[in-house]
């Protein structure tokens, strides 16, 4: 199965911010390492980019079955099931990953682990900055963009 245009859109947005985070996480263990808090070794960077990965995968498999569930068109009840068998899927996944970046000595366990809450991180700043559709509602045609569109001229 394809994602859908607007799928594909939301997590190009969603990588490049956990990118982003990924990026900003491993400059303050580079401070922390400066400032003698802190080791910073190759451990850190491994880490960042597979906890960024799998937070990533995660995204887009919650995409692909959203629109599978989109697609299915029938009752509520095979929904639910499809998309709790993927919630529980992806939770495992994401739980696998938290045991080896805690048990595998190529990773840093807090590097590997925090790169999966930058998803969230991600959505939060991009409603913020109104560049997802849960934003304030474009204006109408022959509306300012001051007016709501449940607004009177």
């Amino acid at each position: 199965m394809k994602l859908q245009p607007a799928s594909q859109k939301e997590l190009r947005h969603i990588a490049v911010g956990t990118l982003l985070c990924a990026a900003v996480m491993v400059g303050v263990f580079a401070l922390l390492d400066r400032a003698g808090i802190f080791p910073f070794t190759l451990s850190v960077i491994w880490a960042a980019l597979g906890g960024s990965a799998v937070a990533i995968l995660n995204f887009a498999l919650l995409c692909l079955t959203v629109q599978k569930v989109a697609e299915m068109g029938d009752n509520g009840k095979n929904a639910r099931a499809a998309m709790q068998s993927s919630y529980n899927a992806r939770m495992m996944l994401q739980g696998l990953w938290c045991v080896l970046a805690l048990v595998l000595p190529c990773f840093q366990p807090v590097a590997g682990i925090l790169p999966l809450l930058f998803p969230r991180v991600a959505i939060f700043l991009m409603q913020r900055t109104g560049r997802t559709g849960s934003g304030p509602a474009p204006a109408q045609p022959g509306q300012s963009p001051e007016q709501s569109p449940g607004q009177e001229r």
